[in-house]
């Protein structure tokens, strides 16, 4: 059984997208980057691409992580901020520990494509 059906399939990483969305909505550190979006839509988005990432069966066909992200000109800081919320919201959910840090790894992966490297 791979990641995502242990995570609950579509309506437990469904679940997880919308604790952790309010989660990224209240915090002070990513909240003010959701002020001005259609909050709805990038919820969606999010559901979308991490349900293919954990290994679900939809497709997500939105723009890349790096180009839907770069002009946010995130840090890690941001990425670790965000990290941790996925960490207490899988934590709330009851999923057990090795899939939270399956998790958190699949998705630190991403940290090149989003974190803009100051030189």
């Amino acid at each position: 059984m791979g990641l995502y059906e242990r995570l609950g399939g579509h309506e437990g990483v469904d679940r997880a997208v919308s604790v952790l969305s309010m989660r990224i909505r209240d915090d002070a550190v990513l909240g003010p980057f959701f002020d001005t979006l259609d909050y709805d839509a990038i919820v969606q988005h999010r559901a979308d691409y991490l349900a293919a990432i954990l290994g679900g069966p939809e497709r997500y066909t939105g723009r890349g992580m790096r180009d839907a992200h770069r002009h946010l000109q995130l840090t890690d800081e941001h990425m670790d901020a965000f990290l941790r919320l996925v960490r207490e919201t899988l934590t709330e959910l009851d999923a057990s520990p090795l899939d939270i840090e399956a998790t958190v790894a699949e998705l630190d992966r991403l940290r090149p494509a989003l974190v803009v490297r100051r030189r």
